[in-house]
């Protein structure tokens, strides 16, 4: 419970948290959004804390997600839109996993300008490891839920996510 001090007389007033089951469905809808930046967040920390001791950053274990599910390339400018960072933070990033040995850029045929980040063997390996952290940690979280739940829950969010895509200009 949080305390709710905007009361007119003195004593605190508790209001339920979003995730209270009691929370009325107007409260759950203006939630909703700061509910699902918790999970986000909080998923994000977990699988953190369990990949630690590979000794990688945060932004170097999310870059190799992205690539091993890219098939092992991304054109660095791709990159950098999924890392939701900026042109010169990654390419700061990608200067860092390319002295480390993670990833190799290499010239897109017929066009000088871009390069394509590539992973390396030694990412491949790494690679390993954080899919299969990822997909414990996915297996726990979502063990909580029927697989009914798990399907409604990824049409919902796919749905919301379609219409926010959709307000784009």
């Amino acid at each position: 419970m949080q305390i709710d001090t905007r009361s007119h007389d003195s004593r605190p007033r508790t209001k339920p948290r979003s995730d209270d089951p009691r929370v009325a469905g107007s409260d759950r809808v203006e939630s909703l959004g700061l509910l699902i930046l918790g999970l986000s967040k909080a998923w994000r920390e977990e699988l953190d804390r369990r990949l630690r001791p590979l000794g990688l950053t945060r932004v170097q274990w999310q870059a190799l997600l992205w690539l091993s599910r890219s098939g092992g390339a991304l054109v660095q400018r791709e990159l950098s839109e999924r890392l939701d960072i900026g042109a010169p933070a990654t390419v700061a990033l990608v200067d860092r996993m390319e002295r480390d040995g993670l990833v190799t850029r290499s010239a897109v045929p017929g066009d000088r300008r871009r390069n394509a980040v590539v992973v390396t063997a030694k990412a491949r390996r790494l690679q390993a490891t954080i899919e299969a952290t990822a997909g414990e940690l996915r297996r726990e979280v979502m063990g909580a839920l029927t697989r009914d739940e798990i399907n409604t829950l990824h049409a919902l969010l796919a749905k919301a996510k379609a219409r926010i895509d959709g307000l784009r200009p």
